[in-house]
C-alpha cells in the first residue's frame, strides 16, 4: 500500500465533515481508502447524502462533483496535486534505495504516486516506463481503449489546452472525456498528463505532432510549455530556433543554464546555441566572452536570426564603451522587420541620447515605436514612447513630450497600472512646467488612484512638492518631501534636489548645500542648483546646457546671469517653448522691460488680489500697499486695473488729487512712482487717456466670470481661501469707493450663488450663508435663509438668535 504524504495527513485528520478524493488517476486513492477505513470513515462510491456521517467519497468523474449536496461544515475537496510526494517523501517510500537512485526516479516522475511502484521495481532508472513490465504496473491507469489513440496523440505535448488538442486533430469529445475521467490533470488554464503516464503513452511521439503542438502552444502565448514539448519530443532544431528568439539574458543564469543543459552535446555547437551561450555569459557579467560568442554565432547565422545576434552584440559593445561598434550592430539589426527592428532601434536611440545626438535618437525611437506597433507589442511600444517623451523633456521640448507620454498612457492604462501612473505624473510635470496648472492638477488627481501601488507614492509626492514650489510655498514642499521615503536612488536624488531648492528659497543655504550633495547624480540640474547657491560658476552651467540642448535649464541659468544678451535669449526661449513659470520668479523681473509689443507684454500680466489684503504681482514681484510710496499711487494702479476702458487723465487727476494746485502734475508723479516701484513702465498715455500696458488678471474678474457661468466648482475654489470677515479693497476704503461698491456687489452675488448650490440641510449651506452675512450684514435674504436652515434642523435657539439679529437689521434699515 502506498503511503500518504505526511503534510496531507494533518489536513485529513482535521477535516470535520466529508472528504472528496481526487478524480485524477494515480493519486493514491487506495491509500486514501485505507486511511478512511482505519479511522472509521464511511467510504462512498456514490454521492453522499445529507444524513451521512464523516465520509470519504471517491467520485468516478469530475462531473460527478455536481452531485455534491451543500452541507455544513463544507467537505474537504482534494486535488491530485495534494497527493504528490515531495523529494524526501519519495525517498522515504523507497527503502533500500540510495539517494541518487531516488532522486533520479523522482525527477522522472515528478512525485506522481502512480509511478512509485515503477520506481520500486526499477531503482534509479529514469526510463523505467519503457520496460516490458511497465504495462503491468501502469496498465490499470491507462484510459479505456476508445480514448487511447487520442491520449497517445495528446501525449506529444507536455501541457495541453483545447486549442492544442484541436491542432493535433483530437476530437473535443475525447479531450473532454480524458479531462473528466482524471487522466488529464488540470494545470493552470490547461491540463497535463502525469509525466510518467505521458511518457508511457508516447515513448516516441510523432515528430509532426510535437511540432504542431509546440506551434499551437507558442501561438497561445505559452512559450515555456512549447519549449518543453520540443525538448521532450527531441525536436532540437525547432527547440533551438524558439530558444534563440525568446530567450533574453535578463531571464537569469539559472533559466539559461537549464535551457542549454537540455540540449544534447552534438547540438550545443550550433550557431543558435552559441548565441544563447553568449546570453548566459552576459547574464554572468562576462561581457568579453559574450562578445566572443556572439561574434562566433554570427559566422553561421543568416537572415533575421543574424539581426537578433547583432542587436545582442550591440548591447554588449555599448556596455563596454565601443559606441561606433554598437551603433553599427544596431543599424544592421534594424534592417530586419518586427521585434528585432524595434529592439535595435530602441537600443540605438537610447545610446544616441547618451551621446547627445538627440535628433538621431528621436528618429531611432520613432522607428522603434513604429516597429513595435506593427508587431503588435503594446508594452514595448509604450516603453519606446516613454523614452521618446523623456528625451523631449530633457531637451526642454515640453509640448513635444506631451504627445508620446499621452500615447504611452493610452497603451498602459488598462494593463499596466504602475506604468500608467508614472506616465500620468510625467504628463502632469510637463503641464506644470508649461504653467498649465489645471491640466497638471487633473493628471495628478488621476494618478492619485494608483498611489497604493509600489513605486508610485514617492514619485507622486515629489510632484506635489514641485507644485508647492511652483506656487511659491517652499515650506509646504519641504513638508511633503519630508514624508517621502524610498529605496529608489533616482527618486532619492530628485527629492534631494527639490529639498535644496526649497531651502535656498527659504534662505537656508547651508541646509540647501547639504541636501544638494545627494542630488549630484542628476548632473546638469544639480549643477544649476549649485550655481544658484553660489557653489559653481553660471558660465560653465550655461555652456553645459547648450551642449546638452537642455533649453529649460539654459533659460533659467541665463535669467540668473542676467546680462542684456542673456535676458533677450532667455525671453526668446520662454516664448518659443512656453516656460511661463520662469516668468514668476524674481530673476525674471528685468524681462518685463523687454516687452516691446503686445504679444510679449501678454506674458507679463498684472495679477490683482482685491479680496482680502491688497496684493499686486508682476514679473515675479509681489507687492502690498506698504510697498507703494503713497496710497494714491496704489489706488491709481488698482483703478486702472479694474477699469474696462482707458480713463481720461483729467478725470483721474481730479478724482485722486482734487485739492492739489496741479492735479495733473500729481498724477504724473504717481505714474513715475509706479514706474520706479515696478522697474518698468506700467501705464500708457495716449490722447489724454491712461491705460495699463500689461494685461490684468484679478480675482474679481474670475469671480464675476464664475457667477456669470454658474460655475459652482470654480466658485468654491475662489471662495475657499476666504475666512472670517470677507471684504473687498479694504486697504483703500476711501480712495476706491466706486470700485469697492461694484466689487462688493460681485462678491455678494458670488456668495449667494455659492450658498444656493450647497445641499439642503448640509452644514456647508449654513457656513456659506454665514459668509454671505459676514460680507454684507444688511443681506436680509441670506439671514432669512439661515433662520430657515436652523428651523429645519430643529435648532430653535440658534434660529431665534438669527431672527433677533434680523430684527435689528430691519430696524436699522427703517
Amino acid at each position: 500500500m502506498l503511503p500518504l504524504p505526511k503534510r496531507l495527513l494533518a489536513r485529513l485528520d482535521a477535516a470535520p465533515g466529508g472528504i472528496v478524493a481526487p478524480v485524477d488517476v494515480g493519486a493514491a486513492q487506495a491509500a486514501l481508502v485505507a486511511w478512511a477505513e482505519g479511522v472509521g470513515r464511511a467510504v462512498l462510491r456514490q454521492a453522499p447524502g445529507p444524513a451521512d456521517g464523516p465520509w470519504l467519497w471517491l467520485p468516478a468523474r469530475r462531473r460527478d462533483l455536481e452531485q455534491l449536496p451543500p452541507s455544513s461544515p463544507a467537505p474537504l475537496l482534494l486535488a491530485g496535486h495534494d497527493l504528490l510526494y515531495t523529494a524526501a517523501e519519495w525517498q522515504a517510500a523507497l527503502p533500500g534505495q540510495g539517494a541518487e537512485q531516488a532522486a533520479a526516479s523522482f525527477a522522472a516522475a515528478g512525485g506522481w504516486p502512480g509511478a512509485l511502484p515503477l520506481a520500486q521495481a526499477f531503482p534509479g532508472d529514469p526510463h523505467a516506463h519503457t520496460h516490458p513490465q511497465a504495462h503491468m504496473l501502469l496498465g490499470p491507469l491507462l484510459p479505456p481503449p476508445d480514448l487511447r489513440a487520442s491520449a497517445r496523440t495528446l501525449a506529444a505535448a507536455t501541457w495541453l489546452t483545447p486549442g492544442v488538442a484541436e491542432a493535433l486533430g483530437v476530437p473535443q469529445a475525447d479531450w473532454a472525456a480524458l479531462l473528466d475521467g482524471g487522466w488529464l490533470w488540470p494545470s493552470g488554464p490547461g491540463a497535463a498528463f502525469p509525466v510518467t503516464l505521458r511518457r508511457f503513452l508516447a515513448p516516441l511521439p510523432v515528430p509532426e505532432d510535437v511540432r504542431r503542438a509546440a506551434q499551437a502552444l507558442q501561438e497561445g502565448g505559452h512559450t515555456t510549455h512549447a519549449m518543453d514539448t520540443l525538448a521532450e519530443g527531441g525536436a532540437w532544431a525547432e527547440y533551438l530556433d524558439l530558444l534563440a528568439w525568446t530567450t533574453r539574458s535578463a531571464q537569469g543564469e539559472a533559466t539559461l543554464r537549464a535551457r542549454l543543459g537540455a540540449l544534447p552535446p552534438a547540438w550545443r555547437e550550433c550557431p543558435p546555441a552559441v548565441y544563447v551561450a553568449g546570453l548566459l555569459a552576459r547574464a554572468a557579467h562576462d561581457l568579453g566572452d559574450a562578445h566572443r560568442l556572439y561574434t562566433r554565432a554570427l559566422e553561421g547565422l543568416q537572415g533575421s536570426a543574424a539581426g537578433l545576434v547583432h542587436n545582442a552584440r550591440g548591447v554588449v559593445r555599448a556596455m563596454t564603451g565601443d559606441v561606433p561598434g554598437a551603433l553599427d550592430d544596431f543599424a544592421q539589426a534594424a534592417t530586419w522587420p518586427g521585434l528585432t527592428a524595434g529592439e535595435a532601434n530602441h537600443n540605438r536611440g537610447t545610446l544616441l541620447v547618451q551621446q547627445g545626438r538627440h535628433a538621431e535618437a528621436e528618429h531611432s525611437l520613432n522607428a522603434a515605436v513604429a516597429a513595435f506597433r506593427a508587431a503588435g507589442d503594446p508594452g514595448r511600444e509604450a516603453r519606446s514612447l516613454e523614452t521618446l517623451g523623456t528625451l523631449q523633456f530633457g531637451r526642454g521640448l515640453l509640448r513635444e513630450a506631451l504627445s508620446p507620454y499621452r500615447a504611452a498612457l493610452a497603451l498602459l492604462r488598462d494593463t499596466h497600472p504602475t506604468e500608467a501612473a508614472l506616465a500620468l505624473l510625467n504628463l502632469a510635470e510637463c503641464h506644470l512646467l508649461l504653467g498649465e496648472l489645471g491640466e497638471a492638477h487633473a493628471r495628478l488627481q488621476e494618478a492619485a488612484a494608483f498611489r497604493h501601488l509600489p513605486g508610485v507614492r514617492g514619485w507622486a509626492g515629489r510632484l506635489q512638492a514641485l507644485v508647492a514650489l511652483q506656487g511659491g510655498d517652499p515650506a509646504g514642499a519641504l513638508e511633503v518631501l519630508g514624508r517621502t521615503t524610498t529605496q529608489d536612488r533616482s527618486l532619492q536624488a530628485e527629492v534631494a534636489l527639490l529639498q535644496a531648492r526649497a531651502q535656498r528659497e527659504q534662505g537656508q543655504p547651508e541646509a540647501a548645500r547639504a541636501a544638494l550633495a545627494h542630488a549630484r547624480p542628476l548632473g546638469l540640474r544639480a549643477d544649476l542648483e549649485a550655481a544658484l547657491l553660489g557653489e559653481a560658476p553660471l558660465d560653465e552651467v550655461i555652456e553645459a546646457a547648450r551642449a546638452e540642448e537642455a533649453r529649460l535649464e539654459l533659460a533659467a541659468a541665463l535669467l540668473e546671469r542676467g546680462t542684456p544678451d542673456d535676458l533677450r535669449e532667455a525671453l526668446g526661449l520662454i516664448q518659443a517653448h512656453g516656460y511661463l513659470p520662469l516668468l514668476n520668479t524674481r530673476a525674471a523681473a528685468p524681462l518685463a522691460a523687454l516687452a516691446g509689443d503686445e504679444a510679449t507684454r501678454a506674458l507679463f500680466p498684472l495679477h490683482l488680489q482685491a479680496l482680502g489684503p491688497l496684493r499686486l504681482t508682476h514679473a515675479g514681484r509681489q507687492l502690498g500697499l506698504g510697498d507703494f510710496p503713497t496710497r494714491k499711487s496704489a489706488a491709481l494702479l488698482v483703478a486702472l486695473a479694474l477699469a474696462e476702458h482707458p480713463q481720461p487723465r483729467e478725470v483721474l487727476a481730479e478724482r485722486f488729487w482734487p485739492g492739489a494746485k496741479n492735479p495733473l502734475a500729481s498724477l504724473q508723479t504717481a505714474v513715475y512712482h509706479l514706474r520706479s516701484v515696478f522697474s518698468v513702465p506700467l501705464i500708457a498715455s495716449e490722447r489724454g487717456l491712461l491705460s495699463l500696458l500689461f494685461p490684468v488678471r484679478s480675482d474679481l474678474a474670475e469671480l464675476r466670470g464664475a457667477v456669470s457661468a454658474q460655475d459652482h466648482h470654480r466658485l468654491t475654489e475662489l471662495l475657499r481661501p476666504l475666512t472670517a470677515s470677507l471684504n473687498v479693497l479694504s486697504d483703500l476704503p476711501t480712495e476706491l469707493t466706486e470700485e469697492r461698491t461694484q466689487a462688493e456687489r460681485v462678491l455678494h452675488d458670488a456668495l449667494r450663488l455659492h450658498a444656493e448650490a450647497q445641499p439642503e440641510g448640509d452644514v456647508r449651506r449654513r457656513d456659506a450663508l454665514r459668509a454671505a452675512v459676514a460680507a454684507d450684514p444688511f443681506d436680509t435674504a441670506s439671514r432669512e435663509d439661515l433662520i430657515a436652515w436652523h428651523e429645519r434642523r430643529g435648532e430653535t435657539a440658534q434660529a431665534e438668535q438669527e431672527r433677533e439679529a434680523l430684527r435689528g437689521v430691519l430696524a436699522a434699515l427703517g
